[in-house]
């Protein structure tokens, strides 16, 4: 015989939720969810413990919510004997939380359920009807997750996409256009950069030409070194659209004007591929940030490592590019390192509050990460080609050579050394293969990010070069510079939306 309660005796907690993933039922917000609940509480006269719990992430997902996981934890331990909420789908739209549910009433640790919408009962018909309930939201999660991927891929399909491209329009059909003298600019800057410009002459004849893109808002975005590195990446201004993991050749779809030819695009990658392949072997020393530090002036990467002074060595990064316009081709590690403590003890030491709200926008970030890796890929693809392309041309002409003159000598030399570029690149390329399958590999789940968040300044002036550098690549991406200062800087997610959410910068727009 089902045992019988007074409900009324019975400690309810109140509990209420709603996400990014509620967009297409328009659910109840969470001001109304709280208020039709308490309006059934004071009807059957339930005791609601405490104030309500609130948090607005998506439940599609088991152990994403840390407000609901501690709910389930204060239920086990009788702090609360039932759960009050506006309907079943605001507890669980995964199979995993919904069955751990119905085991805690199997199990009296929870004793009573009781919704808005929903009627419960604690027999065999009721704990079916539940279990519905939650089959139905994860069905609907499903749904909508499909028909989203459906849509953006039929558009892709089309030639369509939401993101903007630097010289191109939308015309009435989205397709992109080109975008007048924005359009000449962007093609100029392509030449420019094939010729060897700096990053830095590049901005400055685009800003002395009025360039800017216009958002819908009307606001104007000047263009920085760090958005030119992200054009000249983008396999988009030779015909190919990426999204996410996707590639439509724009080319075959419409009459799409492209900016450059592939040709132009494959030498572009392979002049800002400086990684330089050494003969020398390896020494014990080890410097932090090394790919890390990028020179304002040009937008290479700069050289980290100890300089040569007769009495006292300084750790330095130089910049190895024998055309950028620096002054002084190298800048003190101390001055990053001061820059790096002075941000951690202004803008870390996060909250459980702060990483529930980057978490929201999770899905989003990941499809970006996704479509950068993708674009990145097709990047170390082309040059991948050009290299080839240029070992298989002097293998060929080599053996036209007499073995041992100084032209031949000249070739092979410049043959091993495309061949080890060659191995560096492929090796790249796996690995951006194999983050692209996972893109949320790297995420830092919420305990690893509040201990990173509250520890990381006492860390990292206190610590060894080693652990220095493994703090600082779990917050930054890089950090640009110029002859005397830390000019900007990109922050890995979510320190990157959340120090924005601080008012503290982490892009190269800070320095405009």
């Amino acid at each position: 015989m089902e045992e019988e309660f007074d409900f009324t005796k019975l400690k309810y907690v109140l509990y209420a939720r709603k996400s990014t993933d509620d967009v297409g039922r328009q659910p109840k917000s969470i001001g109304d969810q709280i208020a039709e609940c308490k309006e059934l509480a004071a009807r059957e006269g339930l005791h609601i413990v405490g104030d309500p719990l609130t948090e607005t992430k998506s439940a599609k997902r088991p152990n994403q919510r840390p407000v609901f996981t501690q709910m389930i934890k204060d239920l086990k331990k009788g702090i609360y004997d039932g759960i009050l909420s506006w309907n079943p789908d605001r507890l669980a739209r995964n199979m995993r939380e919904g069955g751990e549910i119905i085991d805690m009433i199997d199990e009296g640790q929870i004793k009573d359920l009781k919704f808005v919408t929903h009627h419960f009962s604690k027999d065999a018909n009721g704990k079916m009807l539940l279990g519905l309930a939650f089959v139905l939201s994860k069905q609907y999660s499903d749904n909508l997750s499909q028909n989203v991927k459906r849509g953006v891929t039929r558009r892709l399909s089309e030639g369509k996409s939401p993101t903007p491209k630097h010289g191109y329009i939308k015309d009435s059909e989205r397709l992109y256009r080109p975008d007048g003298k924005n359009f000449e600019l962007i093609c100029n800057i392509w030449e420019l950069r094939a010729e060897g410009t700096s990053y830095e002459n590049l901005v400055k004849y685009l800003n002395d030409n009025n360039y800017a893109r216009t958002t819908k808002r009307g606001r104007r975005i000047a263009i920085t070194g760090q958005m030119l590195t992200d054009l000249f990446k983008d396999p988009f201004y030779y015909g190919i659209l990426v999204q996410k993991d996707q590639k439509v050749d724009l080319r075959s779809l419409y009459n799409f004007q492209p900016a450059i030819t592939e040709e132009l695009y494959n030498k572009v990658q392979q002049l800002s591929y400086r990684k330089i392949y050494s003969s020398k072997k390896p020494t014990a020393a080890f410097y932090p940030l090394k790919k890390m530090i990028i020179c304002s002036f040009c937008g290479s990467n700069m050289y980290v490592g100890a300089s040569t002074g007769r009495y006292q060595r300084y750790l330095n990064a130089r910049c190895g590019n024998a055309s950028c316009r620096r002054k002084d081709k190298s800048i003190r590690m101390k001055i990053v390192f001061d820059f790096i403590y002075k941000l951690f003890a202004k803008g870390l030491n996060f909250t459980e509050k702060e990483y529930d709200k980057y978490y929201d926008s999770l899905s989003m970030l990941t499809d970006k990460k996704r479509q950068e890796l993708t674009i990145e890929l097709h990047s170390k693809q082309a040059i991948l080609k050009k290299v080839d392309a240029d070992l298989n041309e002097r293998a060929l002409g080599i053996v036209k050579l007499k073995k041992g003159s100084e032209t031949w000598n000249i070739n092979e030399r410049k043959i091993n050394k495309l061949s080890n570029q060659k191995i560096g690149l492929q090796t790249q390329i796996d690995k951006l293969k194999e983050k692209n399958s996972n893109p949320e590999a790297e995420q830092l789940n919420l305990e690893d990010f509040l201990n990173l968040s509250k520890n990381a300044s006492v860390i990292v002036q206190s610590a060894n070069a080693v652990v220095k550098d493994l703090i600082c690549r779990k917050i930054f991406l890089n950090l640009t510079v110029d002859n005397e200062k830390v000019l900007s800087y990109q922050a890995k997610e979510p320190f990157a939306t959340l120090l924005k959410q601080r008012g503290l910068l982490s892009c190269a727009d800070e320095r405009t």
